[in-house]
């Protein structure tokens, strides 16, 4: 119980120091468009006569300009990428060093075959005097 609360407490101090705030506007206009970022704005301000540049927005209709905020925790993203590297590097060691291993497990396999077939051809000669199987 206590662990879960502490764990809440932490993911709950990430979330409010990595989250990222930012309003992004689309303008068109004919077969153009721009993408205005603003960070660091209310979410009351994210619209698009206090985001894009006057020039622009005295072309651009008011209709085809579409404004979205959003708020990105960083955290979780540098923390997802940073398990997938984890992860990807995880199964190249592994398939590294089955590779390796398998190698020197075999190995002393084909050498005990070699020594026992040698061994069993040396009994036919020697022992039972037979050449033939």
């Amino acid at each position: 119980m206590t662990w879960s609360v502490i764990l809440l407490c932490i993911l709950q101090i990430s979330v409010a120091l990595g989250s990222d705030v930012r309003c992004k506007c689309v303008c068109k206009k004919d077969t153009t468009r721009e993408i205005v970022i603003k960070t660091g704005i209310d979410f009351e301000e994210c619209k698009c006569e206090s985001v894009v540049d006057a020039a622009w927005m005295d072309t651009c209709m008011a209709k085809q300009c579409e404004c979205n905020y959003d708020i990105r925790n960083t955290y979780v993203i540098k923390a997802s990428v940073i398990i997938t590297i984890l992860c990807s590097t995880a199964m190249l060691l592994f398939v590294v060093m089955d590779k390796l291993l398998w190698k020197f497990i075999r190995m002393p396999r084909k050498v005990y075959e070699w020594k026992q077939t040698n061994l069993d051809k040396r009994n036919r000669v020697y022992v039972n005097r037979s050449m033939l199987h």
